[in-house]
């Protein structure tokens, strides 16, 4: 679809059954509630309105990372809205393993940001959150494959030497 299609259906707010405005950016499109400050953000500008891009950190930092950032608070209203593109109930997802924001998101045109959410995740990702899920999912199938081993030797009638990541 092309965006200026797109940008002609500004679609209603899942939360306030308004209409939204649109605005186009480098790729995609963001549609904004000005009653509730909600944002849709379509699949193609999402990357690009969360400001991810190349970054690199340490792996102390990393480590450090769960002592700095402070997730949200679970939301109070837990209702399912509709995706302001297609009209179908959204799932509600954790975005990121650890950064406590709820988003709503229709696989098929994009996600639904609460007033406030797209900034926790810019601090999120801002802080290391995405390349510390990557670090714990590294060091959890280091874990998981010296077990497999220990429990394997064990099994074969040798002793196992400890490893350590």
């Amino acid at each position: 679809m092309l965006l200026t299609e797109c940008l002609k259906r500004t679609g209603q707010c899942p939360k306030c059954r308004t209409a939204l405005t649109a605005h186009e950016l480098e790729r995609g499109i963001i549609k904004h509630c000005t009653i509730c400050n909600g944002l849709w953000v379509n699949i193609l500008a999402e990357k690009i309105a969360l400001e991810i891009g190349p970054m690199a950190f340490s792996v102390d930092h990393l480590r450090r990372f769960r002592f700095v950032y402070k997730s949200c608070d679970w939301p109070r209203d837990t209702r399912y809205v509709p995706c302001p593109d297609c009209g179908q109930l959204m799932n509600r997802k954790i975005w990121g393993s650890h950064s406590g924001v709820i988003v709503d998101v229709c696989h098929h045109h994009g996600t639904w940001f609460d007033d406030g959410e797209l900034e926790k995740v810019r601090e999120y990702v801002r802080l290391g959150g995405i390349e510390y899920e990557k670090l714990q999912m590294m060091e959890n199938g280091f874990s998981q494959f010296s077990l497999k081993l220990e429990h394997e030797l064990r099994r074969l009638g040798g002793r196992p030497r400890r490893y350590s990541c």
